[in-house]
């Protein structure tokens, strides 16, 4: 066994069936090995988008690989990887490099800078760990490692493999690597105030739980929806966290936005005598740009990086895995929970009706997430990018077993288009995925390079570009020239990329028909360009940049 052969056999282990990359000199001899390895190469246009392909990946299936050459294919990971640092996501990086000796011989190499570890140090600020994989001897101590570390933390790794290298024996076999950890070990101290805040929840007259990402990324969805129902307690999601559970269930209220979401969802959080934040941390985004007004006697938060912040005692070791694993073992409360039958806010309102268009009628962002709204279905994936088709998406209601993904705290431009092919390369044959691609026509020029692998594999993902001529986003803050865009026959770009079927619309009846007919279109993908007045913004766009804009006149003034 090689160390390439070992590498493969490690993402094997892992249960990786796909990775995503863009094939370079330095890297030529890994793809090839990867093709001939029961592991599927997507080859993407850009490395960029394998990142953010990988990223998504991750994001549904634990782990997801990106493969490039050095220098100037792996620092174009650099943008996807620094998200995926920030939003907790395990996306491996596997770039090749220049040989050892070539190295030792000749510093002027093309795509190097400085010295042979320079890209490995940039890269080691953004994982949680990195590794050279240019000796047999070491090379399953630095997999091993790496893997290690990235499900500990549930954030990037890198591995540079040198071109000369991949043929390196190893002495032995690669052994079986170490599964994930399971269940922590709950210390003594750790399981009493983990069943001292229990008590303190049950003796609250409105108990609640806002739910945050952190119990996605570590896989903690299960063990809250069973001490959600055993307990009783309502609960709502961060934006980012939405479809963390189902948003159908009897107990769910909601996204909590702060000053950015429904009046009536605020009032039911922000009054609670007994709110557990869980697992969020308190990032503007998903605070409304840090306007919240919490109960801060009745509020406690427990994330991965703080612990329990409690005014009834801090302990920075009680983390969300540690305290849903000791409220699961607890005993049920007595009688039939803390809390009887829940109603909804009026905002949540009822499953959505099928849309009915108003004839002559001009498109505006509301009605397009109604229309949208009703053609949703328990195999789709959601992708919004930030902007406004982010904080639409906050109103669509998922179905069961549907998925949400968004760059909401690292809010990165060009994510959601190529995030479609890591979501549909994450799901299994027999469960397959539907991606439905949110974005505006700025974020499409920054990632429509990707609509060429759409069309390369055949994914089926409808891609809906808002249309309104620029940034809408920044335009509220502070507007002027520098938030338009040039106008793009986005029919004509998509048509031009390889795909079969795209439209155009700008009127309402236009779009029900549209809808209709490309999501009938199963074997490729499809795009939908949606005309949108320029003026026109969600309500939760209006009260975010609302509150933007007077910061950066604050700023400029």
């Amino acid at each position: 066994m090689d160390i390439a052969e070992a590498l493969i056999d490690a993402l094997q282990q892992r249960n990786v069936r796909r990775v995503y990359g863009v094939p370079g000199d330095y890297v030529l001899g890994l793809f090839d090995r990867l093709e001939h390895s029961p592991i599927e190469v997507i080859c993407t246009a850009g490395e960029e988008g394998a990142g953010f392909a990988a990223d998504a990946h991750a994001r549904l299936a634990g782990l997801g690989v990106a493969v490039v050459t050095y220098g100037v294919g792996a620092l174009k990971l650099l943008n996807p990887v620094a998200g995926a640092y920030a939003e907790r996501s395990p996306l491996l990086v596997i770039s090749g490099a220049p040989g050892v000796r070539e190295s030792d011989e000749n510093n002027l190499l093309h795509h190097m800078i400085r010295s042979s570890d320079t890209q490995q140090r940039f890269f080691a600020e953004v994982c949680a760990a990195t590794a050279r994989l240019d000796s047999g001897r070491t090379a399953v101590a630095e997999i091993t490692k790496v893997l290690t570390a990235m499900d500990r933390e549930s954030r990037p790794g890198y591995l540079e493999l040198p071109r000369d290298c991949l043929n390196r024996p190893l002495p032995w076999p690669l052994p079986s690597l170490p599964r994930p950890a399971g269940p922590p070990e709950v210390s003594p101290l750790q399981r009493q105030r983990a069943l001292d805040l229990l008590d303190w929840m049950r003796s609250r007259q409105n108990p609640m739980v806002l739910a945050g990402i952190e119990l996605h990324r570590f896989g903690l969805e299960d063990a809250l929806q069973e001490v959600l129902e055993r307990e009783g307690w309502p609960f709502v999601t961060s934006l980012s966290a939405k479809s963390l559970l189902n948003e159908q269930h009897p107990l769910y209220l909601g996204l909590y936005e702060g000053g950015a979401g429904p009046a009536d969802v605020r009032q039911r959080v922000e009054s609670s005598d007994g709110l557990l934040i869980l697992g969020m941390p308190l990032g503007d985004i998903d605070t409304g740009i840090f306007t919240t007004r919490f109960n801060e006697v009745g509020k406690v938060q427990v994330e991965m990086e703080r612990g329990l912040l409690w005014t009834g005692g801090d302990l920075d070791s009680l983390d969300p895995a540690v305290l849903l694993q000791v409220w699961r073992q607890a005993e049920a409360p007595g009688g039939a929970g803390a809390v009887g039958a829940i109603e909804a806010p009026a905002s949540h309102g009822a499953p959505a009706a099928r849309f009915k268009a108003e004839a002559d009628t001009p498109i505006r962002v509301r009605r397009l997430v109604a229309a949208l709204n009703a053609v949703l279905s328990p195999t789709t994936v959601l992708l919004a990018d930030p902007g406004d088709a982010l904080f639409a998406a906050a109103d669509l209601r998922l179905p069961a077993a549907s998925d949400f993904l968004a760059s909401a705290y690292w809010s990165s431009l060009g994510f959601a288009l190529p995030g479609a092919i890591g979501a549909w390369g994450s799901a299994p044959p027999e469960a397959p995925k539907r991606p439905l691609v949110l974005l505006g026509d700025g974020a499409l020029l920054m990632s429509a390079i990707e609509l060429a692998t759409l069309a390369r594999y055949r994914i089926p993902a409808l891609v809906v570009v808002l249309d309104n001529g620029g940034f809408g986003t920044e335009r509220p803050m502070l507007d002027g020239p520098f938030n338009d865009v040039q106008p793009v026959d986005h029919v004509g770009l998509a048509r031009a990329m390889g795909f079969g079927s795209a439209l155009r619309v700008q009127l309402e009846q236009e779009l029900d028909q549209a809808l209709a007919s490309l999501l009938a279109i199963d074997d490729g993908p499809t795009l939908l360009s949606v005309a949108l007045p320029k003026d026109d913004a969600s309500d939760v766009l209006r009260n975010l940049t609302a509150a933007l804009g007077r910061r950066v006149r604050e700023g400029a003034s």
